[in-house]
C-alpha cells in the first residue's frame, strides 16, 4: 500500500510544479501589472537575446572596422552616423534590459555591474562625439581619446563575451 501512495506522490509531483509554474508571458502580465504600463509587443525573451548576441557580435565588428579603417574627425557626416548608431543600440539593449530585469530578474549582460560598464562605455563615446561634432578642437589628442573610448568599449564586450563563452552561456551561430 504504501508503495502505491509512494508511486501516486511522485506521479503527481511534476504536475504540481507545472502548475505553479509562470511561463514568459505569465510574468510578462505579472510585471505589466506591477508597472501599470504594457511592453511592447515584439519584447521577448528570444528578441532580447537575439539583441544582445547581435550588438556583440555585429554591431561591435562594425564598431571596430569604423574605429580603425574610416574614423577621421575632419568628417562630421560619419561621427554623426556612428554617435546615431551607438545611441540607437543602447536604446534596444536598455529597452531589453528593463524587459528581462522585469520578467525574468536577470540583466541584459549578466549582471547589473556588467551592463553599468557597457551602457557606460557607449555613453562616453556619445558625450566625445557630441563634443566633437560641436566644435570642439579636431586634435590628435581628440582621435585619441575617441579611440581610448571605443578601446574601452570594445575590451568590456570582449571581456563579458569570453566570461559567457566560458560558463557556456555564449554560443557563436
Amino acid at each position: 500500500m504504501r508503495h502505491i501512495a509512494a508511486i501516486i506522490i511522485c506521479s503527481l509531483i511534476p504536475f504540481v510544479s507545472f502548475a505553479e509554474s509562470c511561463n514568459e508571458q505569465c510574468k510578462r502580465e505579472k510585471a505589466e501589472a506591477k508597472r501599470t504600463e504594457k511592453f511592447p509587443s515584439y519584447l521577448s525573451w528570444k528578441f532580447c537575446e537575439d539583441t544582445r548576441f547581435d550588438f556583440m557580435t555585429t554591431a561591435v565588428a562594425s564598431l571596430d572596422k569604423y574605429r580603425t579603417h574610416h574614423f577621421d574627425t575632419r568628417y562630421k557626416g560619419g561621427m554623426r552616423n556612428i554617435k546615431g548608431f551607438v545611441e540607437q543600440r543602447k536604446e534596444w539593449l536598455q529597452e531589453c534590459d528593463d524587459y528581462l530585469a522585469s520578467t525574468r530578474d536577470e540583466r541584459i549582460f549578466e549582471d547589473e555591474k556588467t551592463t553599468n560598464a557597457i551602457f557606460s562605455a557607449m555613453d562616453d563615446i556619445s558625450t566625445e562625439m557630441n563634443e566633437l561634432l560641436a566644435g570642439a578642437q579636431n586634435t590628435q589628442d581628440s582621435s585619441q581619446v575617441i579611440n581610448s573610448r571605443f578601446e574601452t568599449l570594445l575590451k568590456r564586450v570582449d571581456d563579458h563575451k569570453t566570461l559567457m563563452l566560458l560558463k557556456g552561456r555564449f554560443v557563436t551561430r
